[in-house]
């Protein structure tokens, strides 16, 4: 007799339980009543899934640039991730700031991973957008 034999009668000699017997158990257990005061708290995976399929709205703003505070603006409209439509034709009339203030939004909207592009040939406007758009030129 082996060491694997004396295992496999122990194993045998265990009375087995009635299908009868079982089925009373269970129901045993189902009769109890569930406690109330229990609040049904809403699940991680709902509350994500709200939040992802929550709309984000981008907006187009125009913003009329006549000194150089109107650059803090453009800034917080880009990282928010609107579009942001440059009016620069109020700047025409002192060159010199034009050209600062065009290579300053030129180097912010690089920096934010954005694009330029100008829009009008006679007016001195142009289009900044986040860096989630690109424009096809």
């Amino acid at each position: 007799m082996g060491l694997f034999d004396s295992i496999l009668k122990k194993e045998e000699k265990k009375p087995k339980k009635k299908p009868e017997a079982v089925k009373e158990a269970v129901t045993k257990k189902e009769e109890k009543p569930l406690p109330r005061d229990v609040e049904v708290v809403p699940l991680e995976e709902d509350v994500l899934a709200r939040e992802i399929v929550k709309p984000h709205f981008k907006y187009v703003k125009k913003i009329v640039v006549t000194s150089y505070s109107d650059l803090e603006r453009i800034s917080e409209e880009l990282q928010e991730g609107n579009l942001v439509l440059v009016d620069l034709t109020p700047l025409e009339i002192k060159p010199e700031i034009l050209e600062k203030v065009v290579e300053q939004i030129k180097g912010m909207t690089a920096a934010l991973g954005g694009q330029v592009v100008k829009v009008c040939k006679g007016e001195i406007r142009l289009l900044l957008t986040p860096e989630d758009v690109k424009i096809a030129k």
